[in-house]
């Protein structure tokens, strides 16, 4: 059973072994194992495909250069990684009050990880997910800690402390970008959690290397996890710039189309062999964008979309709208040129885009002279316009949506039946559904729509 964080991990007591000795020992209850064979949901091999195989290959050809860093790119020395200076952690729970902090903390044995799994996928489901195991990984150095236990004992000490990791499984996430301009990927956001079976804690001169070592035993369960915690809150960025740095690196130079099957292009939904132009010629980039942003809609159940039930007001009488939802959203398509200009360090992105064959319906309580129930509203619409400039930062890499506008809003075609004896108030009725589908597409486009743009244009990389 792998367990997430320390805060969910089992400890049992072993007592000291006579009061001369100055040092407490502590085992878990689960023993340490090995890994001699596979671990238990290890894939042999690891990579799901042809890609992900190269990064496996190279993550193990660079194992020996986990003790002097790559300085190329960057990556300080990993194994051993430190010393680290001052690093605090606090523990309150009912038994235990108590401030400490470990200091020139070294970590060790990094470089026997064993690569679990290395998932690697394009296209519209693109994500990168990794899975380490190391039997153990060690942390050592200098601890001081000052606190109560049971409200009632004093607990201190200082000295040398070692922390053994059994079992340990490292698992990763990323978002991953793949740019058909230059036929490269990348990923990015890459997230790091730690899983691990066993603890193993030894702490020096505890209580001045006095002789309560039965009483620090049924405590030390709740010493180990925050102290592991807070040092593995160190650790992690470090080794999460330096994973997804390295796999950028190997990412860099490899040409996808060159490892990824005709098939799997298809599946894609990507055209790697169609001529996107220099830059001046935005317009595969664009629809490329608006393909993804597509199919966010959809995958996002903005298509139909639920409109919010309302009450009009038409002079005449009043109007209760209900059940009404909004279709065709996902018809976004490039509306002529767009063109791509680098102007200093900016790339500017200018384009006409277009929805079309929007319809939306409603079903309506109509109050007048009388009352009627369950008119159908349906209205459509032919198309309506949008110019957008959008401006990439060539050296942050931000994405700004400077300019989002509807420049044309299509006529409104409204449809009521069953008003039976307000049949009189059709046309002021009509008017008023029309304001109202004017102003609720409007202002879906002009929020959720341009933010789907917004994240694809941030999440894909421009030529």
């Amino acid at each position: 059973m792998v367990l997430p964080r320390a805060t969910n991990t089992f400890f049992s007591t072993v007592s000291v072994m006579g009061p001369v000795i100055c040092r407490l020992l502590v085992v878990t209850l689960l023993a340490g194992t090995t890994f001699a064979q596979l671990p238990d949901g290890c894939r042999d091999p690891p990579g799901n495909n042809n890609l992900a195989a190269i990064i496996v290959k190279v993550l193990e050809s660079v194992r020996p250069l986990l003790s002097t860093g790559i300085p190329d790119l960057g990556i300080p020395p990993l194994d051993p990684m430190g010393p680290f200076p001052y690093i605090p952690f606090h523990i309150d729970v009912s038994s235990l009050r108590l401030d400490g902090s470990v200091n020139d903390t070294l970590v060790k044995n990094l470089a026997q990880f064993i690569i679990c799994q290395v998932n690697f996928t394009l296209g519209i489901s693109e994500k990168f997910a990794i899975d380490l195991r190391m039997d153990d990984f060690h942390i050592d150095g200098q601890y001081d800690v000052n606190g109560l236990a049971f409200s009632l004992f004093p607990i201190f000490g200082g000295g040398n402390y070692i922390l053994d990791v059994y079992g340990a499984g490292i698992s990763g996430g990323a978002k991953v970008s793949y740019n058909p301009f230059s036929d490269h990927a990348s990923i990015k956001n890459l997230q790091l959690d730690i899983m691990f079976k066993d603890l193993k804690l030894v702490l020096e001169c505890i209580l001045g290397c006095g002789d309560m070592a039965d009483l620090i035993n049924s405590l030390i369960g709740e010493i180990a996890p925050p102290m592991f915690n807070a040092i593995w809150d160190v650790i992690d960025p470090i080794l999460t710039d330096a994973l997804q740095d390295g796999i950028n690196h190997i990412l860099k130079n490899i040409s996808i189309s060159d490892i990824i099957t005709k098939d799997q292009i298809q599946t894609m939904e990507l055209d790697f062999t169609g001529d996107y132009g220099d830059i001046g010629n935005g317009g595969k980039f664009v629809d490329l964008v608006l393909g993804i942003v597509n199919n966010l809609v959809v995958s996002n159940g903005m298509d139909p979309a639920p409109l919010p039930s309302t009450s009009l007001n038409f002079g005449l009488g009043t109007a209760d709208l209900y059940d009404g939802q909004l279709s065709k959203l996902s018809t976004l398509h490039r509306d002529g040129l767009a063109t791509l200009d680098k102007i200093a360090d900016w790339v500017f992105l200018y384009a006409n885009i277009a929805v079309e064959d929007l319809e939306v319906s409603y079903t309506a309580n109509v109050t007048a002279s009388s009352h009627v129930t369950g008119v159908k509203i349906s209205a459509s619409i032919g198309r309506i316009s949008i110019y957008m400039v959008a401006r990439d930062d060539l050296y942050s890499k931000k994405v700004d949506l400077d300019q989002f506008v509807i420049t044309e809003f299509g006529k409104i075609d409204v449809k009521i039946e069953g008003l039976g004896v307000l049949g009189y108030v059709l046309a002021p009725l009509t008017e008023a559904v029309a304001n109202l589908v004017h102003e609720d597409i409007a202002n879906i486009l002009e929020t959720q729509i341009k933010d789907y743009i917004q994240e694809v244009l941030n999440e894909t990389p421009w030529p």
